[in-house]
């Protein structure tokens, strides 16, 4: 079961804002393993100082997790792994970090838009529905199938959110659904 995040600190704002540690939390999502401070810097052209030191600020704040082990070459080495933590970002709530907390949001929802984008120019246009997915559209539900969709998608996400090696395939995903207003009254 997964630890839950609330953002209502500044010094968490500050360090999840960051740029680079917003891709160094998809980094670690996407690999689904543990990498040393190197192992970051290399894939992301960084510095293993700077992104030992965005990595201890994810640390601190909760996101990431890090563990002293031995190389194979007996060598102390720090890997790290992201926490299995869920971020709220109580977006509506009215406070001095809204604007933060909505761009925040806006990053997520950009990082696995670009990769969307990056990934249909990888393919020919009959393989993309393989590989990427994008649907959208309107759905008009009484409150009892809301909650009833609600459900589902909450389980099945649940029971597949444990990265594992011998799985063919990672898939990201962000999935928005809001209350949109009832133009049928106006």
């Amino acid at each position: 079961m997964s630890r839950i995040l609330d953002l209502d600190q500044k010094n968490q704002f500050r360090i999840l804002l960051h740029p680079v540690r917003q891709e160094i939390v998809h980094l670690l999502r996407l690999t689904g393993r543990p990498l040393s401070a190197n192992g970051v810097a290399r894939r992301m052209n960084l510095s293993p100082v700077a992104a030992q030191g965005h990595l201890k600020k994810l640390a601190e704040l909760g996101l990431v997790l890090s563990e002293a082990r031995r190389d194979r070459q007996g060598e102390p080495v720090v890997l790290y792994t992201l926490d299995d933590v869920e971020i709220r970002l109580h977006l509506g709530k009215k406070d001095a970090f809204q604007g933060e907390r909505e761009a925040i949001a806006a990053n997520m929802v950009d990082s696995v838009f670009r990769g969307l984008v990056n990934t249909t120019y990888q393919y020919p246009e009959e393989e993309l529905e393989q590989h990427c997915l994008l649907r959208f559209g309107a759905l008009h539900l009484t409150g009892e199938e809301r909650g009833e969709l609600m459900a589902l998608v909450s389980d099945y996400l649940s029971k597949r959110r444990i990265l594992s090696e011998t799985r063919d395939e990672h898939w990201e995903y962000v999935l928005m659904a809001y209350r949109a207003p009832d133009e049928t009254q106006r």
